[in-house]
């Protein structure tokens, strides 16, 4: 046997730009690399009318003439070279992330008062089929959108995407297209790199001007989020922290909570493992398989921090955007899954109604059939008692027919969708001349024959009148009225 070289064509970089990243996952890669490169500052902008471009610009530590050329070469780097803070994988960020979006990719930085100026050009390389990248000269450099940003800046790395063929897909309303792609953008990068833009030291991130806001997916700032315990579980020799939390229920959320997107409309499938590494999230949502996504474990989220030491051991993709839990620690994720959904079911059914509860009388009662279950107004309930008992004998199939109507025609699909996306409930309370009224129905059915003692100890257990504040002074009020009368 005997070696022989096979030198890829330059169709390798066409085949490159497939790898499925989006533009949110492809500029979070960027930014990985100005964090690593110890930046306080990351700028990034894309220009909002016609989307001719998109430039990340960083005030790291910048890189050298070599360093920048290491930087596009198409080549990887061995895991065992990664220094144990480093956001990076393979070593592949910033080319692959890059030409996942453009044709053309353009590095400026500056280290030690030297600019470097380098560019990958995918038409130019096709065309002269040689695997060679453009040295950008002064005139060069001072052509390249936001480059009068990095000459303000001591030391620092301008990274420029254009001929962005990907990211514009062909829209029709291009403005509208880059404005919907810039509030994902925002989002994503305020959940990966939550960790980076709070605390003491924070990055900040901008986005066309617009700082970006770190977001907690726990809420670990709200007293009624439910927080277990921390636990180390060591894999492959290294130490893995887990810690699980139930989200509060939606009806405590703020209007400005209520509108992220995996709070309300998304939360159902916001639920599940938050996969971390250096503190920069790499999953967001998702059992692994391991669970069902329901609507009642929604409140249910798992916080899982590795050090990059173990990526090989959990398949983190080039894109850094998922996960694989090795097989060793499925099992106790499993255990994991049915505490922390078992104590979101919790949340829910406290404010739901349990099937069988003889000491409560409920408006509403649940009926199970062979077929299914539906939901029924209570014929029992004191207020539809009342009602039916000063009604003649021809009106009283009427009232019956109405009631039955009203429990037919409930509306559980709709109710599902508005529970599913967190819509806020609006809770009506009862006023006090609705009591009385309520009160007097029930007096003149025949209540008055028990005491108002008695009375006011029944309707306790009563919906609505357990919600009624002073319910015994009202129940003596109307029950004092009948006696005087």
């Amino acid at each position: 046997m005997h070696d022989e070289v096979l030198v890829p064509g330059v169709e390798l970089l066409e085949s490159m730009r497939s790898v499925g990243y989006s533009l949110e996952a492809a500029v979070a890669d960027i930014v990985d690399n100005s964090i690593t490169a110890q930046a306080t500052q990351i700028d990034i902008v894309v220009e909002p009318v016609d989307g001719s471009y998109v430039w990340v610009l960083d005030n790291g530590t910048g890189m050298t003439p070599s360093e920048a050329r290491d930087a596009l070469r198409l080549a990887g780097t061995r895991v065992n070279e990664r220094a144990e803070g480093d956001l990076g994988r393979f070593g592949l960020g910033l080319k692959t992330a890059s030409l996942s979006q453009a044709r053309r990719l353009s590095v400026a930085t500056v280290k030690n008062g030297v600019t470097t100026g380098l560019q990958w050009d995918l038409d130019r390389v096709i065309t002269s089929g040689n695997w060679t990248i453009g040295v950008l000269d002064t005139a060069d450099l001072a052509a390249l959108p936001g480059f009068e940003s990095l000459v303000a800046v001591e030391a620092g790395t301008l990274v420029v995407w254009q001929e962005l063929d990907y990211l514009l897909a062909g829209a029709a309303e291009t403005a509208k297209h880059i404005a919907e792609k810039l509030d994902l953008l925002r989002e994503h990068l305020g959940f990966t790199f939550q960790r980076f833009l709070s605390g003491r030291n924070a990055v900040t991130i901008t986005v066309n001007g617009v700082a970006v806001p770190a977001l907690d997916p726990f809420l670990e700032s709200k007293p009624s989020t439910q927080v277990s315990p921390e636990e180390k579980i060591v894999i492959g020799g290294q130490p893995v922290t887990v810690q699980a939390y139930t989200l509060p229920h939606p009806s405590s959320f703020t209007a400005k909570e209520r509108r992220r997107r995996d709070l309300g409309a998304q939360m159902r499938d916001s639920q599940g493992f938050y996969v971390y590494r250096n503190n920069r999230l790499i999953s967001r949502g998702g059992w692994f398989g391991l669970h069902k996504a329901d609507e009642l474990s929604k409140q249910s989220r798992v916080r899982v921090e590795i050090p990059n030491s173990l990526d090989h051991l959990w398949q983190i993709d080039i894109k850094k955007s998922r996960v694989e839990p090795p097989q060793a620690f499925r099992t106790r994720l499993r255990q994991i899954i049915e505490q922390v959904t078992g104590t979101s079911r919790r949340v829910h059914r406290f404010r739901g109604r349990a099937e069988a509860q003889p000491d409560r009388v409920f408006m509403w009662q649940r009926v199970t059939e062979r077929n299914g279950y539906r939901y029924e107004i209570n014929p029992d309930h004191p207020l539809v008692l009342a009602l039916k008992e000063g009604l003649p004998t021809e009106k009283l199939g009427l009232v019956e027919r109405v009631l039955a109507d009203i429990s037919d025609t409930f509306p559980a699909a709709d109710l599902y969708v508005q529970v599913a996306e967190n819509a806020p409930r609006d809770e009506r309370e009862i006023d006090i001349d609705g009591a009385v009224a309520r009160l007097r129905a029930i007096r003149d059915a025949g209540g008055y024959s028990a005491s108002a003692e008695d009375m006011t100890n029944a309707l306790r257990r009563v919906e609505p009148f357990d919600a009624v504040s002073g319910l015994e002074r009202l129940v003596r009020e109307v029950w004092e009225e009948n006696r005087i009368g």
